[in-house]
């Protein structure tokens, strides 16, 4: 009797759980009022009804690395963010050697392996080849590294960023492929798509909220992307002078290109494709101006440079170029990449310059750290684990190492991979 009586529940629900329709949907006695609030939180329909959502807000650690570069839960990752920022450090910084094995016995090249670490939800670290002949993951937990599959060398890519379902997305720089890995099945590598492009295309790729990732122009002047809803490639109508180094995203969807080559910023706005330029003329050293941008929680933009210029940031809200203080014994080829720890400090990966340096966004001070131990070419980019170390990418350097903040917070899995800041 019981399973009857709950199969004639079941079988009204069947045809009674469709959309229900109300002259006035905010009309408290309207008989349908109740229903429809029913038939939302069923269908896990988030839009607002009469003024109030009907959806809670999860914290940042409870949302998936997916969900963290929606501008409906900017609010929480930034609160979450400025909590473990607010824990300081512990003891001063410090570097070691977490492997001791060489990149050369390791990969067959010590002198232009990688440029570029991700994350993956797989808790592995993935370096990204510039001339590598294979892409290497490493086990945080373990200090253990893998093969992770072959490459072409190169500098096929220069790159990428972290997708939706676990999967990186290249960047390709001298190939004219669109190659992507899925971490959760054996790093199985896809041709997602091919474009006949010119030598040094692309810099770099941003997950966009709208599912595209769109790759950071360098030779090219064309903003391309790849569609991971639709798997089509596509292409922005309006173009860029090109010559950018990476790209930043913000929490209202859009995309500020750093500039390298360039004298001028480009903005896209990923809502509907539009693209803008910042007022600002950008000054360069030597041909180049900065290498790396780092988004923080209070809506600024920190450029690193490349050469003998002083770190910026850009205030997204006011749109002020702000110059910091110069950093100790400028020279060229400074650095390659930046790393945000919990900490709230900023951590430009050295290059050629002979220290690793912070900057602190609390009060942008630059402290000076230790020594590179990785010659003129040591580093390119780095990747945020769990306890905080920052696994840095060997390009030049001989050697597995990484940066121990001492950071007293933690950012969860969900921060550590967010589109906002697992890219380059």
């Amino acid at each position: 009797m019981n399973r009857f009586l709950f199969s004639c529940f079941v079988f009204s629900l069947m045809f009674s759980c469709a959309e229900p329709k109300a002259d006035n949907a905010c009309d408290l006695e309207d008989s349908i009022f109740l229903p429809n609030i029913f038939y939302r939180l069923v269908t896990k329909d988030k839009s607002n009804q009469c003024g109030y959502n009907l959806s809670a807000k999860l914290p940042a650690c409870e949302l998936s690395y997916e969900e963290t570069h929606l501008a409906e839960n900017w609010a929480q990752v930034k609160t979450e963010m400025e909590t473990q920022f607010a824990l300081g450090s512990g003891a001063n910084e410090s570097i070691s050697q977490y492997n001791l094995a060489t990149v050369g016995t390791v990969t067959g090249n010590s002198t232009t392996a990688f440029q570029g670490a991700l994350n993956a939800p797989n808790g592995q670290i993935y370096f990204l080849p510039y001339d590598s002949t294979m892409f290497l993951s490493i086990n945080p937990f373990t200090k253990t590294y893998a093969n992770a599959g072959s490459a072409g060398g190169a500098v096929e890519f220069i790159g990428g960023s972290l997708g939706p379902s676990g999967i990186i997305y290249l960047s390709p720089h001298q190939s004219n492929n669109f190659l992507s890995i899925d971490t959760t099945n054996v790093n199985q590598q896809k041709t997602v798509g091919n474009q006949s492009m010119g030598g040094a295309a692309y810099n770099g790729a941003i997950y966009a909220p709208n599912g595209k990732i769109y790759f950071v122009p360098s030779s090219q002047t064309i903003i391309r992307y790849y569609d991971t809803i639709n798997k089509t490639l596509g292409s922005v109508a309006s173009p860029t002078s090109g010559g950018f180094s990476s790209a930043v995203l913000t929490p209202d969807g859009k995309i500020y290109f750093i500039p390298f080559t360039t004298t001028t910023m480009y903005i896209l706005d990923t809502n509907n494709d539009s693209v803008t330029t910042h007022p600002h003329v950008f000054v360069l050293s030597g041909g180049n101006g900065y290498i790396a941008g780092i988004l923080t929680p209070n809506g600024r933009i920190y450029m690193i440079p490349f050469n003998n210029l002083p770190p910026i940031y850009l205030d997204t809200a006011s749109g002020q170029i702000v110059p910091l203080s110069n950093i100790p014994s400028a020279g060229s080829a400074m650095f390659n990449g930046a790393v945000l720890a919990p900490n709230g400090k900023i951590y430009p990966v050295p290059f050629a310059y002979n220290n690793f340096i912070s900057i602190d966004t609390k009060d942008n001070t630059i402290s000076t750290l230790f020594a590179n131990p990785g010659g003129t070419t040591a580093y390119r980019g780095g990747a945020l684990s769990a306890d905080g170390d920052i696994y840095l990418a060997p390009h030049g350097a001989n050697r597995f190492d990484l940066i121990h903040t001492n950071s007293i917070g933690k950012f969860c899995n969900s921060l550590r991979l967010s589109p906002y800041w697992n890219k380059l």
